[in-house]
């Protein structure tokens, strides 16, 4: 972008099973366009373009920094030297020296002096997020804002020591003024001055009350602006000691800023679509429509002086007369794009969901590098081609792997968005995907799962709320569990599919079926459990207690099934008819059940880090500590012998000895994760849930 330009945008909140098949090596694509992810799903919102020929930089959600060195054609993580999960909200650079700090990760700043190759977490001696940096070019101090914090460094970001907020409100916006002057801005009409380089503040009469969104400085007019959440814009000529509120017309929220100081041209979109202009250093406005009706994320000017405007669905606008009127650039996806990254004629725009188009020639023309990818991913089945891996999840969206898990994309089968698929299996006749979920859809997929049909449409949730799909590999059967709801049953592989006799109130949780002769057990609410031989015709079954039922699982090598519920309820039997209660030691909520073989143990999770173990067929347990209180999900044993177990806030746990001592694996993220998928023979997993993880394994400690 041209140095005569510069844009500031305001940074908004982002709107946002079985033991799964095991994959053996899926050939590498040779270029990938995204590399060393961790968190595949990310949510991008904010970026840098460094000095011409430098690189361009992306960031967002759970720590992801991306670096482009080539245009922005290809993009690989730079993961800072500690964990982060927090989102990265804003970089900023100091001129003189290279160096760049971002913003958003809790309790630190992360500063690169190698222009973003390599990241360290500087710490600020505050529990808390910054959200906002600026630097003095007068003073060289720098200033970061935040969550009740006001962070002040004079050794370029180094090292950080706190500062008084007078306000004791949060923060969004700081700026550093030519003549040395500070400003600060956030909740509550908050506006904060510091004229002794940001060592001390005192609050500032904004008349107003609500939330800043924006400060801008106009060298020309010698005037600061503070843009208000109501519609309102404060305009000060005296470095930010007296306000004064400007007539806007508009009562929307206003965000994002853009200044041609050239022209004396500056614009801010609303929350309604709108540009308002002002040529006057923000003393009159003009309103202008842009059509996208939607909230404008970001402004931008671009090389020719064009003015692009972002935060409309498969669309951005650009103005060719500063502003006055706009045309409609429709780009071939269905996200909302909310951010652009401007340099020279080429644009990077990022979306809602995580998509990334680029244009080399000005916005004329689009290229995807990344498709939308929804954040919740229930399920990860392997294809019938046995190298494509697919998931599904919320809104009825499905994705497909060609690369071991490393990029996805999404497939247009045109499901509802009410549409909720919980559960994929691999058909073990076929090979064939088949998925399933709420309100009552089923749909499968042969060969590369490029292709997939709709076996069956329930359109009532109370006649078939699929909650699991369960597969005979012995004889071919498939279960689709419902809760309420029909219970029903495929022989042909998924192609079709009858009801059964299986009653589902109390309603159903959980279903396995026995490894030795097919039959299936099923367990739910009020400790109800039912038998079948088959899965067509079910028979209720006293289990004895009258707590929830949670999970069910059949472990072949003990020739039993092991169930578990609330209270510490756990339960087994050889037949599925005969049930006996093992004393747990706990009162804890337990849901899943696992068996390593090569340890001769097995392993109990649930709520509040329950995790349980027995080396003597369940007879006595033992918990060994999981070191953590989030809830547990379905422990994974890889082909290795490592157990994995996932959980909530990102909780990711790992045991190389059976279960008897665990370590907490880093995952870059707190979204919750609920299953694991392995990859590679053991030597990395997919973890899925509200983010979707690929994650390397080191060998099994010996």
């Amino acid at each position: 972008m041209s140095k005569r330009l510069f844009t500031l945008f305001a940074l908004c909140g982002v709107l946002l099973p079985a033991l799964p098949a095991r994959a053996a090596g899926i050939p590498e694509s040779p270029a990938p366009v995204f590399s060393g992810r961790t968190v595949i799903n990310a949510v991008l919102f904010t970026q840098m373009a460094l000095p011409a020929p430098g690189p361009l930089l992306l960031a967002g959600t759970d720590g992801s920094i991306l670096r482009s060195d080539d245009d922005g054609q290809h993009w690989r993580a730079t993961l800072p030297d500690a964990p982060v999960s927090s989102a990265i909200l804003q970089f900023a650079r100091d001129d003189n020296t290279g160096t760049l700090l971002a913003a958003g990760a809790t309790g630190g700043i992360l500063r690169s002096t190698d222009a973003g190759l390599s990241w360290k977490l500087q710490a600020t001696g505050q529990n808390t997020r910054a959200r906002a940096l600026a630097r003095s070019a007068r003073s060289r101090t720098w200033l970061a804002v935040g969550e009740n914090a006001l962070l002040r460094s004079t050794d370029q970001g180094a090292r950080w020591s706190p500062v008084d907020n007078p306000a004791n409100k949060p923060l969004g916006h700081v700026l550093a003024l030519p003549g040395g002057t500070w400003l600060a801005a956030g909740e509550e009409g908050t506006l904060l001055r510091s004229t002794d380089d940001g060592k001390r503040w005192r609050a500032v009469k904004s008349g107003s009350t609500a939330t800043i969104t924006g400060l801008a400085y106009l060298p020309e007019f010698r005037r600061v602006l503070a843009l208000g959440g109501d519609g309102q814009i404060l305009a000060s000529t005296d470095d930010g000691q007296g306000w004064q509120h400007m007539a806007t017309g508009v009562s929307a929220y206003l965000g994002a800023v853009a200044y041609d100081p050239a022209r004396k041209l500056l614009l801010v979109g609303t929350a309604q679509g709108d540009v308002l202009r002002s040529g006057d250093g923000g003393r009159s406005w003009q309103k202008s429509a842009t059509g996208a009706g939607q909230y404008i994320q970001q402004l931008a000017f671009g090389p020719d002086g064009s003015v692009f405007a972002a935060g409309e669905t498969g669309a951005i606008r650009r103005s060719q007369d500063g502003g006055q009127t706009w045309t409609r650039i429709s780009i071939a996806t269905p996200d909302r794009l909310n951010v652009l990254l401007i340099r020279d004629r080429t644009m990077i725009a990022l979306g809602q969901f995580g998509a990334v188009m680029r244009s080399a020639d000005a916005g004329d023309s689009w290229s995807s590098l990344q498709q939308a990818i929804h954040s919740y991913v229930h399920d990860i089945s392997l294809a019938a081609d046995g190298r494509t891996l697919v998931s599904v999840g919320a809104n009825g969206w499905v994705m497909r792997s060609v690369d071991n898990g490393r990029q996805w994309t999404p497939q247009p089968i045109g499901l509802g968005h009410d549409v909720y698929l919980l559960s994929a299996v691999q058909d073990p006749r076929s090979g064939a995907v088949v998925a399933g979920g709420p309100p009552g859809t089923i749909i499968r997929a042969e060969g590369d799962a490029s292709v997939w049909s709709r076996r069956l449409e329930i359109n009532r949730a109370a006649q078939g709320n699929f909650q699991k799909l369960v597969e005979d590999r012995r004889n071919g059967v498939l279960l689709a569990l419902a809760s309420p709801g029909t219970v029903m049953r495929s022989v042909d592989g998924g192609r079709t599919w009858l009801p059964t006799d299986a009653r589902t109130d109390p309603h159903l949780y959980d279903a396995d079926a026995s490894r030795i002769d097919g039959s299936f057990v099923a367990v739910g609410r009020d400790g109800v459990i039912q038998a079948s031989r088959d899965g067509r015709q079910w028979k209720p079954v006293d289990s004895g207690v009258k707590t929830a039922l949670y999970g069910v699982s059949f472990i072949p090598e003990l020739r039993a099934f092991f169930a578990v519920g609330g209270a510490g309820v756990i339960l087994r039997s050889e037949d599925g008819h005969a049930w006996r209660r093992l004393d747990s030691g706990t009162e804890a909520t337990l849901r899943h059940i696992a068996y390593s073989p090569s340890h001769k143990a097995l392993i109990i999770t649930g709520d509040k880090g329950a995790l349980l173990r027995s080396t003597d067929n369940g007879n006595s347990w033992a918990w060994p500590g999981s070191t953590t209180d989030e809830g547990l999900r379905k422990p994974l044993v890889t082909r290795k012998g490592v157990l994995l177990v996932p959980g909530r806030s990102g909780v990711l746990l790992r045991s190389d000895d059976g279960g008897l001592s665990w370590q907490r694996l880093p995952t870059r993220t707190t979204g919750h994760l609920k299953g694991l998928f392995e990859l590679d023979d053991g030597n990395a997993v997919l973890a899925y849930g509200e983010r979707l993880l690929r994650i390397e394994l080191p060998p099994p400690a010996r």
